[in-house]
This record gives C-alpha cells, structure tokens and sequence, in this order.
C-alpha cells in the first residue's frame, strides 16, 4: 500500500512541483512538508489536507485515506518526562513507550527573550504515531 509520504511526493511530482514550489503555493511551511515526504508525519492536520487537496485537485478524503489510523493511547507525565530527561542526558536506543520501537530524538535549541538557551527535547516513533515535540 502506498503510504502518505509517497502519495504526496507523487502528486507534487505529476503537478511539477518542488517542495518549495509547493511549500510556496499553498503556503505550508517547508519543514512540515519535509515531514510529511519523509514520512514522520503519519496523519495531517484538517487545514494542511485542504490545502494539499486544493493543489492536488483532488478531495480532502482521498489524502485521508492514506493517514495511518492509530488509537490514541494515554502515557503518564512520569513516562514523558523520564524520556525527556533521557534525551537531555543524549541517551541512545530509547523505545517508544507505544509499540517498543526505536525512538528518533533529538535535542532543539532556542532562546528566550533575555537570550537564555532553552534546550527542548523531541522525539518520534519510527513506527506509530508517538511524539514527543
């Protein structure tokens, strides 16, 4: 079955489109299409659907039915917040408190308005829908 990301990739393709004419026509931001084409975005928001759908000339449904279907599955504030402290302390081979699967992570840097660094930990599941942002 194709998944999102290649059905997306496909039809910004067959329109002749990169993914900064795409980003730049339906004004989605480049990053959530890198997402989304590389596949660690498993489902779209509504808003991000019509916009592509618009482009792609093709109903919002039929982008859906390539989105992954998941259950949403409730991880206490202990679990998260031990991974997060696990990825601040650069832990590697962390699991997916879903499915077990190996953790992609990573640590963001930003700053706060009087310039102080704010490390934030990210991390998503390489096979269901898990993330931590």
């Amino acid at each position: 079955m194709t998944s999102l990301a290649e059905f997306i990739q496909t039809k910004r393709e067959k329109i002749g489109l990169s993914i900064y004419g795409l980003a730049d026509k339906t004004s989605i931001d480049i990053t959530i299409l890198e997402d989304i084409e590389s596949g660690k975005e498993l489902f779209l928001p509504v808003t991000i659907r019509q916009k592509l759908a618009r482009i792609f000339k093709c109903s919002p449904d039929e982008i859906k039915k390539y989105e992954r279907e998941y259950e949403f599955q409730i991880i206490s504030d202990e679990v998260i917040d031990d991974l997060k402290t696990r990825i601040l302390k650069k832990e590697t081979n962390l699991k997916c408190p879903i499915c077990k699967e190996p953790l992609i992570t990573r640590i963001a840097n930003s700053y706060d308005l009087e310039e102080n660094l704010i490390l934030t930990p990210k991390a998503h599941c390489t096979k269901c829908v898990f993330q931590i942002k």
